[in-house]
């Protein structure tokens, strides 16, 4: 088989998308996987596949002048996709959201190419609405996203697909491998492009009670706009040096992070979810207040309500440490809060996912 997958803007993004193609070469090694990545997105860092590049921006929800620029340029990117579609010759698109998927399987629909989607949030995102009559087949995370879609035929509710190891490591062992030898670790991040207040908010976690835990190691991943603000900021108050605190711009090694981490601190995005619920982790989560109708709010609120996660909301960060300090002294709790937050892992998606392409592929 040959797949073009396509999808950026954030790691929420692209990570479905790499491991769709994981599972793809794994089940079918002769098979070609490509991607279609932005100019500039995270996409380039984290996808090793053959890259093609596309110039695209999203639009904003006013009218404005910008919006004029980002019509041409999703024109201009509608005819190069189309140029790449013809030199790889795909068998069928994959688009995972974001506005970098438009114009990809727009033009693979106008070149009569099979193309399918898969929205990890309840509530689908602009691209993934735009595009629903121009795709074949739309994989959700969420049964309830159906409701979303008019072409309700097309859906097929199997989960979200996750990347290899999210539920594979050995936590001893990674943890010798890392060399982190405190009892417990912490893992806070606030997505691939970051978030100003959780990293706020983790250094006041280190400075007020990190440094005076030498049990404790804490993990900081500060997101690409964050990460030099953060660096200058941990060296003024004389926190750079801490051997229990380890910072870094981007997990590229999320499944073994997970693995070692007793308690996560992260946002509430979908995938971010199904990461927390493949394994099996004791999570507090700081919803996102700037995406589209609040929908991390909306999981953490579910999440919450069956005791698999501590919802926390941005203007109460200042409770955090408490939140922490309790965690860690009650195993129970931690225990009871892993394995509800496990039921939200669907464990065939990649296998079922797979299954429907191949499907679609051998029936052209």
């Amino acid at each position: 088989m040959r797949i073009l997958l396509c999808g950026g803007g954030s790691a929420g993004h692209v990570n479905p998308a790499i491991a769709i193609g994981e599972t793809i070469l794994k089940n079918s090694p002769q098979s070609q996987v490509a991607y279609v990545a932005t100019m500039t997105g995270i996409e380039n860092r984290l996808v090793n596949y053959k890259k093609y590049h596309i110039d695209v921006k999203g639009l904003k929800r006013k009218l404005c002048f910008s919006n004029i620029k980002s019509i041409i340029l999703v024109m201009e990117a509608i005819k190069k996709s189309k140029q790449i579609i013809k030199e790889f010759a795909p068998d069928i698109i994959i688009g995972t959201g974001g506005y970098a998927t438009y114009p990809v399987i727009y033009a693979g629909h106008k070149l009569h190419i099979k193309t399918a989607l898969h929205e990890s949030n309840v509530l689908p995102g602009k691209a993934i609405k735009m595009l629903e009559n121009k795709a074949d087949i739309i994989f959700t995370n969420f049964s309830d996203s159906s409701q979303y879609f008019k072409n309700k035929d097309k859906v097929i509710h199997v989960g979200n697909p996750l990347r290899n190891g999210f539920n594979s490591y050995d936590k001893e062992e990674i943890k010798r491998k890392l060399g982190i030898r405190e009892k417990y670790v912490i893992l806070c991040y606030g997505g691939s492009l970051g978030a100003e207040k959780i990293n706020k908010s983790g250094i006041e976690i280190i400075e007020n009670y990190i440094k005076y835990q030498k049990n404790i190691h804490f993990i900081l991943a500060t997101g690409k706009r964050e990460y030099y603000s953060v660096i200058d900021t941990m060296k003024q108050k004389r926190l750079n040096k801490l051997e229990n605190v380890t910072v870094v711009e981007y997990i590229y090694d999320m499944p073994e992070k997970m693995a070692i981490a007793d308690i996560v601190i992260s946002r509430a995005g979908a995938m971010t979810i199904s990461e927390l619920a493949a394994s099996k982790k004791c999570s507090i989560l700081i919803p996102s207040p700037y995406v589209a109708d609040d929908h991390q709010m909306k999981n953490a609120i579910a999440l919450e309500k069956m005791g698999a996660a501590i919802l926390v909301t941005e203007n109460k960060t200042y409770c955090l440490t408490d939140v922490i300090k309790e965690l860690l002294s009650d195993v129970r709790k931690r225990k009871n809060m892993s394995d509800n937050i496990n039921q939200f892992y669907s464990p065939d998606a990649n296998k079922e996912i797979y299954r429907c392409i191949c499907e679609m592929v051998n029936n052209k």
